[in-house]
């Protein structure tokens, strides 16, 4: 069998898994069930087995603590579940859900694959990501922004050359607003913003809610809502009627609880739109302030095209809301695929660049893609067509370092901004001063914004480094000797500190590896959870 490089949407609510065929063209990988994708849900069957998807999904009705949804809302976190007297981190579960999207005739296999993940994802998020794919026993060769391999996929059926594309990206648990151009075989990412706390399961909750009112208003039956089964079973139909909504003005919902309360409910779009219009502004917030940075960083910058990307995206709301923001009415291109797809392109592309060096021969650049083209059994002038794409990215959220101010109050000296493209073309370089007779080391400790704009108050930024960004050792002297920090970014986020105490010499120099997990924990989880096993369930 030809050899694979996967790209996965590792979704809120689904995840989908693909890969580039013999001519180029990227396919979905359908599960075992014959579906297009996957609901990102774990039932712990037993401490050694679990299930992921459809069945898992259903299991929930019987089993509501066995079950885990929703679990892409606390990557980078430090929160855990509990089962069968283990604790498991997000990035253990999501593991889980990643090894179920692999063929069975792939399983054994080393498994090579770009992992897709919100634009909006700060360096926690995204890191915790990439040791989720480490822990399944992944090869993981890139993480891409969600908005970036749906814009990959746009273009490989309407090329984006020289085109400015906002891709508003509402998927099951976050939302992204993103402004990609086109420039040459370059798609160069100018903008981004969003909520990684916002998605399609807040709009189900509210409608939730408003259809929970209408069953007790016609019914009377208050204990409804305690009912796990009955709850379990009115999500459903509430996931089912949105979804309804996107194409008909009006849906029916019926319900029935075990005490024998039963009613027909009916929902109109208008129902729809009023009871989430909140959520819908609060995508508006981010959607505005990303095509205002835009066009502060590219005066005279238009909208040419518009795309709507995740399965929340197809309310009919969100279509006219970007639409009079951009005054483009914006096309749905494959919403639930999209990004799958994209970022099997992504996944090549990312391959393709590992071998073709820019700086080698043309005929050695052909040789590299003749080999893989052997390898993967795809079509050589597809290969080159991908490998002369790129993709130019940018910070997502500000970094910078704890100082104080003439007063000795802390603030957050920001290093590098939201929006700054990476790599960085050179090193920022900082020069700031000892605060205490004497002292003999220096905390470097970086942090991101945690804020939806960056902000100087330290409690609005997390922390996302440890100890190797400690000066220490530098010999005792009066205060206000001069510090030197340098600070880079490279391409694929890794971020390098070098602190420097300008009259010893002494100096430190950090590979910033960020993240709520270390190597060693890494390779003990992942010893740990393949040793769970991973199915769809019966089939």
């Amino acid at each position: 069998m030809a050899e694979r490089i996967y790209g996965i949407d590792l979704g809120t609510s689904n995840s989908a898994i693909s890969y580039v065929d013999s001519l180029g063209v990227p396919v979905i990988q359908e599960n075992l069930d014959g579906d297009l994708s996957t609901p990102s849900v774990v039932w712990f069957e037993s401490k050694a087995n679990t299930v992921v998807g459809k069945l898992a999904r259903e299991e929930k009705l019987f089993s509501p603590n066995d079950v885990i949804e929703l679990v892409k809302r606390s990557i980078g976190t430090d929160k855990k579940w509990n089962f069968s007297g283990k604790p498991y981190t997000p990035e253990e579960i999501s593991s889980l859900i990643l090894r179920s999207l692999i063929p069975d005739e792939a399983a054994g296999d080393e498994i090579s694959a770009v992992i897709t993940v919100p634009a909006y994802f700060g360096a926690k998020e995204r890191e915790a990501t990439r040791n989720a794919g480490q822990i399944a026993n992944f090869n993981v060769l890139e993480l891409v922004a969600e908005p970036v391999a749906a814009a990959l996929y746009y273009d490989s059926k309407q090329p984006l050359k020289d085109k400015t594309l906002l891709v508003y990206d509402l998927g099951g648990g976050t939302f992204d607003a993103t402004i990609v151009q086109g420039i040459d075989n370059t798609f160069r990412v100018i903008a981004t913003d969003g909520d990684a706390r916002l998605g399609g399961a807040d709009w189900d909750k509210a409608l939730s809610e408003f259809i929970l009112d209408k069953f007790i208003e016609q019914t009377g039956d208050e204990e409804a809502e305690n009912d796990e089964t009955f709850v379990a079973k009115l999500h459903e139909q509430t996931v089912n009627c949105k979804e309804a909504l996107s194409n008909a003005e009006s849906a029916t919902v019926r319900l029935a609880s075990d005490s024998g309360s039963r009613a027909k409910i009916a929902v109109t779009r208008e129902d729809l739109e009023r009871v989430t219009a909140p959520l819908l502004e609060q995508t508006e917030i981010p959607l505005t302030r990303v095509l205002e940075t835009a066009k502060e960083k590219e005066p005279g910058l238009t909208i040419d095209e518009a795309i709507l990307v995740g399965g929340s995206s197809r309310m009919t709301a969100v279509t006219k809301l970007v639409e009079r923001l951009t005054g483009k009415k914006p096309l749905l291109v494959e919403p639930d695929l999209a990004v799958a797809k994209g970022a099997a392109l992504a996944a090549m592309i990312s391959k393709l660049g590992g071998v073709v060096n820019a700086e080698s021969s043309p005929a050695a650049q052909q040789q590299s893609i003749a080999q893989i083209a052997a390898e993967t059994g795809i079509d050589a002038g597809q290969l080159t067509a991908l490998s002369e794409k790129k993709v130019a990215n940018v910070l997502p959220k500000s970094i910078g370092i704890r100082v104080v101010d003439h007063l000795n109050n802390p603030y957050i000296d920001y290093l590098v901004n939201q929006n700054d493209m990476i790599p960085l073309s050179e090193p920022v370089v900082r020069e700031y001063a000892t605060i205490a007779d004497g002292q003999e080391e220096v905390d470097l400790t970086l942090y991101q914004q945690a804020s939806d704009v960056p902000s100087e108050d330290v409690a609005l930024n997390d922390i996302i480094s440890g100890s190797e960004s400690m000066l220490t050792g530098i010999p005792p002297l009066p205060k206000g000797q001069p510090i030197q920090v340098k600070f880079f970014v490279a391409a694929d986020g890794m971020i390098t500190v070098e602190g420097t105490h300008v009259p010893s010499g002494r100096s430190i120099e950090s590979h910033v590896r960020i993240g709520v997990m270390n190597e060693e924990e890494i390779s003990a989880a992942r010893t740990t959870m393949m040793k769970v096993s991973v199915s769809q369930g019966d089939n």
